[in-house]
C-alpha cells in the first residue's frame, strides 16, 4: 500500500468513528431532550428543550461524515448492482447495433426492386427475387439509370 492510499484510508476511518460518534451523541440528546419533555409536562418546571437543537444538527452532522467516509464502498456495491444489468442489456441491443453499423458501413446502398419491392445490391443488374431488370440504359449515352427513371440521368434522353 502506497502513502497516499495509507492516508486515505486514515481519514475515511477518521470520517467513520468521527461520524457514528457524532451521530449517537446527537441522538442521545434528542432522546434526553425528548425525555425531558414528557417528564416537565406534569411539573413546574421549563424543560431542557435546547437538547433537541444541539441532537438534531449533531444528527445530521453524523450522518453526513458517515456517508462521506463510506462513499467508496457505498460507490462499489452501486457499481457491482448496476454492471450486471449493463451487460445483460447490451447482449439484447447487439443485434439491432450490428444491424445499424452494418447499414453505415454500407451506406445503406440497396436498390430496390421497382417490381417486387425486394432489397438488392447497389450494383445489381437484375432483381435477386423476381429477375426485373433494376437499371435501364440510356440508349444515346449508355448511361445507366434507375428502372423507374423516365428520362437519363446524364442527358436528359427519353427512356423507353
Amino acid at each position: 500500500m502506497n502513502e497516499q492510499e495509507r492516508k486515505h484510508r486514515i481519514k475515511r476511518t477518521v470520517l467513520r468513528v468521527l461520524g457514528a460518534a457524532l451521530a449517537l451523541a446527537g441522538l442521545g440528546c434528542s432522546i434526553a431532550g425528548f425525555v425531558d419533555l414528557a417528564k416537565a409536562f406534569g411539573e413546574r418546571r421549563m424543560p431542557m428543550f435546547w437538547l433537541f437543537f444541539i441532537g438534531f444538527p449533531l444528527i445530521g452532522v453524523g450522518i453526513f461524515l458517515l456517508s462521506a467516509g463510506f462513499h467508496r464502498a457505498i460507490n462499489r456495491y452501486i457499481k457491482d448492482e448496476n454492471a450486471p444489468v449493463f451487460n445483460e442489456m447490451g447482449h439484447q441491443i447487439a443485434p439491432g447495433l450490428s444491424a445499424i453499423s452494418e447499414a453505415l458501413k454500407t451506406g445503406g446502398e440497396k436498390t430496390v426492386c421497382p417490381k417486387c419491392g425486394a432489397d438488392n445490391d447497389k450494383d445489381a443488374k437484375f432483381c435477386k427475387s423476381c429477375g426485373a431488370a433494376l437499371s435501364r440504359v440510356c440508349p444515346k449515352c449508355g448511361t445507366p439509370n434507375s428502372a423507374d427513371a423516365k428520362f437519363c440521368d446524364n442527358c436528359g434522353t427519353p427512356l423507353a
